[in-house]
């Protein structure tokens, strides 16, 4: 008993010197589930995320990163890039849960937690179009040196193009939409469906929490 209480001491020491190591050193877990790829190479279970690092999930594939303080599930049929300052979306959909201000740029366009605090938002970007709810928390969204922000529960969605067509550079105020690019009811039911696969997600790693209230 003695030498199996020693062990469980040892495991337990080297396994708080790995998560004090990735918290300063900035490096990201991956999970995936069904066809998930890093660079290229598909992942059959986990890998170590760092900077500059390209995820790709396919039809039948999602993903979650256990980065310090934030958790991140990527959606199918989607390109994200892990980056200095939170994840860069190139295609698909992606839901962001952070305590340290993880942002996520989508084009032209960064949007970022409004003040500190657990926050949490959904990212879209198929078929033309950038959507972007708020979960939890307002959300700020900035492009070309304007900023507008997303209160808890709304959602907005524009052209997904390089004129940052979500700002108004007269006055920061959101222009009249030509039409909704992303639904309400597309948002809310993938922001839902991201919600599920996060849990499950969460059931499968449970010993790794999701939330900064439970470290």
């Amino acid at each position: 008993m003695a030498r199996l209480a020693k062990v469980v001491v040892l495991c337990c020491a080297m396994l708080a010197s790995a998560v004090l190591l990735g918290q300063e050193s900035g490096v990201a877990v991956l999970y995936g589930t069904g066809s998930v790829y890093l660079n290229g190479a598909q992942v059959t279970n986990s890998a170590a995320v760092t900077g500059g690092d390209v995820i790709q999930t396919r039809e039948n594939g999602a993903a979650n990163i256990n980065a310090p303080g934030s958790s991140v599930v990527i959606e199918s049929n989607s390109i994200v890039r892990y980056q200095a300052g939170g994840f860069a979306l190139d295609l698909g959909n992606i839901s962001v849960a952070t305590g340290k201000g993880a942002s996520v740029f989508a084009r032209d366009f960064k949007i970022t937690p409004a003040a500190d605090g657990w926050t949490e938002f959904y990212v879209t970007r198929t078929n033309g179009g950038i959507g972007i709810m708020a979960r939890k928390n307002h959300v700020t969204v900035s492009c070309g040196g304007s900023s507008t922000t997303i209160k808890e529960g709304q959602q907005i969605s524009r052209d997904d193009s390089a004129n940052c067509g979500l700002i108004s550079k007269s006055n920061g105020a959101p222009p009249a939409a030509k039409g909704p690019i992303v639904t309400q009811g597309r948002l809310e039911w993938g922001a839902l469906g991201a919600g599920g696969l996060l849990a499950g997600l969460a059931l499968k790693h449970d010993d790794e929490p999701l939330s900064p209230h439970v470290p």
